[in-house]
Parts: structure tokens; C-alpha cells; sequence
């Protein structure tokens, strides 16, 4: 995977795509980071996905609002190339083992992104602990799978890749989406709750730029040039004046 560390403008950064890994935004760390930043302490850069046209904000939540706080108009990011949906896959590990540590809601989020998707859901319980970060139990427990249907050692597997990284998946389980259970969660003080994810969006429904050049990228980044050729032939057509009395 193709990365490079860019000083990017905060204007550029998309923050509403379902990448934001946790519950809430703990205002007492954005100020924490705030004053590190007016004191001209240098953070870890924040970690985006590019996509061709849109930068989706994957890990660094807190320092991009810190940064909004003292009226900063730029950040230190680090660009990796992909979609908005491997910038999701990369933000249910985030914190894992670093930074601001994670609330029992936060990694039930995390696993839960994964179980309700379609695509994610048929990936072992093992692949997707790993990606989150937690215990294959945990999501076993979440998926309310801690019977016997947990060990699916006897699936058939096949590798996948995604955002450069490999995971077996049990293709046995195709079609299925996850299962949502209860779990107990623990609330964190001094917290504001966040709108809640939405499933990503698949590559055919674009959540395009308004400036047509950068959309046009876009369409070419998810769906390729041979897509986009024929769009463009489509469009023509479709915008030709119609006949007066043409159906």
C-alpha cells in the first residue's frame, strides 16, 4: 500500500463517512491535545485514506478537533490509498494498542461495524477480533455465537485482501449478515455522544465532491476508466434534447 505523511488542510478532510471509530469524542483530551499543539508540540500525524478525490479521517479524531480548537487550518497526516470503506476497516483497530485507550463501547462498536455488514460478517470470528483488536470471544459473544456455531473450523476458507492486509474468509457464510446481541456497556464521563455510524456505502453509490473535476476522479478511482467511459456515453445520450413528442 502506497503511504506518504502530507501536511493537508483540515477543509479537505471527510470526517462523516462511518470512519470515526468511537462513541464519543472526549472533550477533555481535545483540549489536552489543544494546548500540546499551541505549545508547538508536534502529535502523531492523524492516519487518512485517499480514494482519488475525498481524504476519509481513519484514526486522529482528537487531534483534528484539537486542531479545530485553536483555529489550526492545517494537520500532519499520513495518506494511505484507498477507499472509504478500507478507512473504516483500519479505524475498528485503532487504538488498539496506542493513544487514548478505548471504552468497552468503543470495541463494541468496533466489532459491531463489522458483524452488520454484509461483506464483513462472513469473515471468521478469529479475522474479525483481529482487525478490532479484541478477543475472538468477544465477538463471539456479541455475534451470540458462543455455542458450537462459534467453531467453523470446518468452513470452507479462502484469503482476502483488504486495505493490505490479508484474513482468511469462511465463504460458507456468504450472504448471511451478522447477528446483533446485547452487551454491556460502560459509560465514560466527560463524554459527547457522536451520531452514529452508517453502513458504508457500496462502490456504485459515490458520495460525490460538487466540483465535477474532482468527481470525475472519484468515479475513475472506485469504478475504473472503462466504467467511466461508458458513463460519460450514457450521459450524453441521456442529455441529447428529446423530440418534441418522443416517449
Amino acid at each position: 500500500m502506497t503511504t506518504e505523511t502530507q501536511t493537508l488542510r483540515l477543509d479537505q478532510i471527510r470526517i462523516d463517512g462511518g470512519t470515526q471509530p468511537r462513541v464519543a469524542i472526549d472533550e477533555q483530551v481535545v483540549a489536552d491535545y489543544a494546548e500540546h499543539y499551541r505549545n508547538g508540540v508536534d502529535l502523531t500525524p492523524i492516519i487518512v485514506f485517499l480514494d482519488g478525490a475525498t481524504y476519509w479521517l481513519a484514526d486522529g479524531f482528537h487531534r483534528y478537533w484539537a486542531s479545530r480548537k485553536i483555529g489550526r487550518d492545517t494537520i500532519q497526516a499520513v495518506v494511505h490509498q484507498g477507499t472509504q470503506r478500507d478507512a473504516i476497516l483500519h479505524s475498528v483497530g485503532a487504538n488498539a494498542d496506542h493513544g487514548l485507550r478505548r471504552t468497552a463501547a468503543d470495541k463494541r462498536k468496533a466489532v459491531l461495524t463489522m458483524l452488520e455488514d454484509k461483506e464483513w460478517s462472513a469473515w471468521p470470528h478469529t479475522d474479525i477480533a483481529k482487525a478490532c483488536g479484541v478477543s475472538r470471544e468477544y465477538v463471539c459473544r456479541l455475534a451470540g455465537s458462543m455455542s458450537a456455531s462459534c467453531d467453523r473450523s470446518q468452513d470452507e476458507v479462502r484469503e482476502v485482501s483488504r486495505a493490505g492486509r490479508k484474513y482468511r474468509q469462511h465463504t460458507a457464510r456468504i450472504g448471511h449478515s451478522g447477528i446483533r446481541s446485547q452487551s454491556h456497556e460502560v459509560d465514560h464521563p466527560k463524554m459527547n455522544p457522536i451520531r452514529q455510524s452508517r453502513p458504508a456505502l457500496a462502490q456504485t453509490h459515490l458520495n460525490l465532491p460538487h466540483d465535477p473535476a474532482f468527481g470525475a476522479r472519484a468515479i475513475v478511482a472506485a469504478m475504473g476508466a472503462d466504467y467511466a467511459r461508458q458513463l460519460i456515453q450514457s450521459l450524453t445520450s441521456y442529455l441529447q434534447p428529446r423530440k418534441e413528442g418522443a416517449a
